[in-house]
């Protein structure tokens, strides 16, 4: 995994014809203040105390110049990857609140069928039972039925790539 990172550029050497800037490595345990510093030492010798964000890299798409948003979307990053906050945010929106990820986010899994499976434990019900092994209750139960309509209402999946998808409620 990457490290987030961000391209801070000097305003004011723009609006003079001279490209300026810093990238900010948004490492783990980052505070705004660290990245407010990087910024105060490329302004420091400015004609000017204006900053924009150039570039994004490892942001999962989310765009803000909001230090504060950035460190947590930064942390956020570190602990779960990119792929499940870039899905969150696609989903929920830029405006969704960081702190209710945990509260939304459920992993990662083969496909939807795979993790309603997983989720729902009907197999492990019927081994109790005693009627059914599971190899057997498979042919009985379409997994692909029940996930179409559990995706329709309850939850939500972003894809991540071949056989990976992330799973949020919603």
């Amino acid at each position: 995994m990457s490290t987030p990172r961000v391209y801070f550029a000097d305003l004011a050497a723009y609006n003079n014809g001279h490209l300026r800037g810093v990238w900010v490595d948004f490492y783990e345990g980052i505070e705004p203040d660290d990245v407010q510093f990087a910024i105060d030492a490329l302004l420091k010798d400015s004609e000017g105390e204006e900053w924009r964000i150039d570039a994004y890299e490892g942001f999962a798409e989310v765009k803000s110049s909001d230090l504060e948003k950035l460190c947590q979307v930064a942390a956020l990053i570190h602990e779960h990857g990119e792929e499940p906050i870039k899905g969150y945010f696609a989903y929920f929106g830029d405006d969704a609140e960081i702190d209710e990820f945990p509260d939304y986010y459920i992993g990662c899994y083969k496909s939807e069928a795979a993790f309603c499976e997983e989720h729902l434990q009907i197999a492990e019900a019927a081994e109790k039972i005693q009627v059914f092994d599971s190899a057997t209750l498979d042919q009985y139960i379409n997994w692909e039925a029940i996930a179409n309509d559990a995706f329709i209402s309850l939850y939500h999946a972003h894809k991540e790539g071949y056989e990976q998808i992330h799973v949020y409620t919603i």
